[in-house]
């Protein structure tokens, strides 16, 4: 059976899907190799395929997606702003500020955050639930998932992969950040508690979600485990304040 790499953005994807094109996307032991672009998602997908995927803090993929689109997806990619996007970078002009306006006890503030979650394209709708929707879907083709990395471990997790796609182990990852879609090092990415609390409660599904996939990692010996997550009453508190955002904005 062929074998789907799932590219969720912000992950360290476009490096490994680089690396595999510059080897003319040999065979894996799996059979043939299919990198699929970010619309691709895991329940799209013949469960009788194995899947390979990336995953990385959803923190970090926050500051990560805001950047790149405040540079319209440079040095890359390139994609003009919304007129919503616009309108989102003209009032939160860094991953702090958006993350503090969220967590803002100021009503009209909040909202604006809010907003701007849903205007800026990297994050709009694109938390890990919607490549891989919920820990019963990956529990249920675990059997078929052949590795998860983190992007924090990439450089690890890339010699553990070539092992299990059968590659050679002299395959390396591109070293130039615009051929891997790095992100400019020099971004100012420090978060206060109060954003990085409001931020967790945002991403409650896509920690439940991390979990699961750190679960798997450390049950099949996959690369070195990455830091703590959030506590479950923590995340149990976010998803309460996720669905009732949900069911708000359906009544209105």
């Amino acid at each position: 059976m062929p074998v789907h790499f799932i590219h969720i953005s912000k992950t360290g994807g476009t490096a490994i899907k680089e690396a595999i094109r510059d080897a003319g996307e040999p065979e894996t032991r799996f059979g043939k190799i299919f990198l699929h672009p970010h619309p691709r998602l895991l329940d799209e997908l013949p469960e009788d395929h194995h899947v390979f995927f990336t995953v990385r803090d959803p923190i970090a993929r926050f500051v990560s997606s805001f950047y790149s689109r405040l540079r319209k997806g440079r040095p890359k990619y390139f994609r003009e702003w919304t007129a919503g996007e616009e309108e989102a970078f003209a009032v939160f002009k860094t991953p702090h500020a958006l993350a503090a306006g969220l967590a803002s006890p100021d009503h009209e503030i909040r909202a604006k955050a809010e907003t701007a979650m849903g205007e800026i394209r990297q994050l709009r709708n694109r938390g890990l639930d919607r490549w891989l929707e919920s820990p019963a879907l990956l529990k249920h083709r675990s059997d078929r998932i052949v590795y998860i990395a983190r992007q924090e471990t990439l450089a690890e997790d890339w010699e553990l992969l070539k092992q299990e796609l059968g590659y050679p182990q002299g395959l390396p990852l591109p070293a130039d950040p615009k051929a891997a879609h790095r992100g400019d090092t020099s971004d100012d990415r420090s978060l206060d508690e109060s954003g990085k609390r409001a931020l967790v409660k945002w991403y409650a599904k896509d920690y439940r979600l991390l979990a699961y996939c750190d679960k798997l990692r450390r049950d099949r010996n996959w690369g070195s485990p990455v830091g703590e997550l959030p506590s479950t009453p923590t995340l149990l508190a976010g998803q309460a304040k996720w669905a009732l955002r949900r069911l708000k904005r359906r009544v209105s």
